[in-house]
């Protein structure tokens, strides 16, 4: 078993982590509401419509993405709560810190991540979460 981060280091991914949590549900929820008001918008010309539509396909996609990306975020964060944070969770050796903060939910070591990558039967990234105006967190004096 690999030693594991410490207390400080944990915080840091911990802040860093739930930054772009914030940021990423801000940004979904706007998505969307633009998609909510696309959808509702009836052109009654057909090369409005093809523009709506495409906009529309674009912002769905999107939004998929970073549900994804939503799940991958809770996933480390409660990585980071049972103290499992940066360890890989194929080999359970330690990620490295380099690779942790280029990418902040890397669940594997580089070499095992290549190798997940080079059999595609390993599918095991989360489902898309559904969002809602209350998954946004307060706003505090420190976001300032």
């Amino acid at each position: 078993m690999a030693k594991k981060l410490t207390k400080k280091k944990l915080a840091q991914f911990e802040k860093l982590l739930k930054q772009q949590k914030k940021e990423l549900l801000k940004q979904a929820l706007n998505q969307d509401e633009d998609i909510h008001e696309l959808r509702g918008d009836h052109s009654a010309d057909p090369l409005d419509m093809a523009g709506y539509a495409s906009s529309l396909e674009l912002m769905s996609t999107l939004g998929n993405n970073e549900r994804v990306e939503l799940a991958e975020l809770d996933h480390a964060l409660t990585k980071i709560e049972d103290r499992t944070y940066g360890i890989c969770e194929d080999s359970g050796e330690l990620i490295s810190e380099v690779r942790l903060e280029a990418i902040p939910t890397a669940r594997y070591t580089i070499e095992c991540q290549e190798q997940r990558e080079r059999n595609t039967a390993f599918t095991d990234r989360p489902r898309r979460r559904v969002l809602s105006s209350e998954d946004l967190p307060v706003s505090s004096d420190e976001d300032s």
